[in-house]
């Protein structure tokens, strides 16, 4: 199972692949127990013994709450109703598992990797925004995106200054690598600036939240304004990416998430720059390889990866 704050993948995990899968909205589960068991009777002829669950959400013990959603689950619990035994580990721990599992057709390359170590890193925007490294085939999760956004000129701090007034807070990664991240950046720049736009398509934008990426990148190449939005985007993903990197150079980079396969063409044109912009460490990583995972069911993977 693969848990995020918009969808919720339910699947069967075989010979390293999914053979069976549902899609579930999150914020619909009212009884995850009852979703699940209901799951297993509609597939009982596979006769499943074990679950692997990536949770996009701190799990402390064998509490797992999300972040972006409400829904929380108790692992010891969830055991006894479902008859099964349970691994739960953080999405971008399963997502991390997943990587191995994927084939060519599931990347889109973005370039290749110039070194060889055993250090990877994935990374991506959606309902939240997560990362981890890979270490010699080990995973390490972590909540990067709720660090502080770095300010670099008078523009980021136009940004930092919107977003702490309207919501009163410290400003954080993830409130711009995300899906509502998009609509910050969108709102941020429809006051702040005169883009030509489609108050239609704006409209449509602002109803569909969980679709914002979807939607921004759908008029992008009508409205200038949603053009500019991935643009701002694309160039916040790749500093993100860039400053993480530098904590362990890895010789791979996994964009992943349900945002970045929607914007690869915005990461193909202006993610390098970016990434590789900074005063002392440019020409080590235009050695990084960095790809769009396509594969939407990664975290799936990795998760039956886990259980079995």
């Amino acid at each position: 199972m693969d848990i995020g704050g918009t969808n919720c993948r339910i699947g069967i995990f075989k010979n390293k692949r999914i053979i069976r899968k549902k899609y579930y909205p999150t914020k619909k589960i009212k009884n995850f127990s009852k979703k699940v068991s209901g799951y297993l009777k509609k597939n009982s002829k596979y006769k499943i013994k074990k679950a692997g669950i990536g949770f996009a959400g701190p799990i402390i013990g064998n509490i797992a709450e999300l972040t972006n959603a409400d829904l929380k689950i108790n692992r010891k619990k969830l055991e006894k109703q479902l008859n099964l035994k349970i691994t739960i580990i953080n999405d971008f721990h399963a997502l991390g598992y997943g990587i191995s599992l994927l084939k060519k057709k599931d990347l889109f390359e973005i370039s290749k990797p110039k070194f060889k170590n055993d250090i990877k890193m994935v990374v991506g925007p959606g309902t939240g925004l997560g990362k981890a490294y890979i270490v010699h085939k080990l995973v390490f999760p972590g909540e990067g995106g709720q660090t502080l956004i770095g300010i670099e000129d008078i523009h980021d701090y136009a940004l930092v200054d919107y977003l702490t007034k309207e919501f009163g807070k410290p400003v954080y990664y993830e409130d711009v690598l995300s899906g509502r991240g998009i609509i910050n950046l969108y709102k941020h720049l429809a006051i702040k600036t005169s883009y030509k736009r489609n108050h239609k398509a704006g409209e449509k934008i602002k109803k569909k939240l969980l679709k914002s990426a979807e939607m921004v990148t759908k008029y992008s190449s009508k409205d200038e304004l949603c053009d500019i939005t991935l643009k701002e985007f694309t160039k916040y993903f790749a500093r993100f990416t860039r400053d993480s990197a530098l904590h362990l150079i890895p010789c791979r980079i996994y964009l992943s998430g349900g945002i970045s396969p929607e914007i690869k063409k915005y990461i193909k044109k202006y993610f390098i720059k970016e990434f590789t912009k900074h005063r002392s460490y440019s020409d080590l990583l235009k050695k990084i390889g960095i790809s769009v995972i396509l594969n939407t069911d990664t975290g799936l993977l990795g998760a039956g990866f886990a259980a079995k």
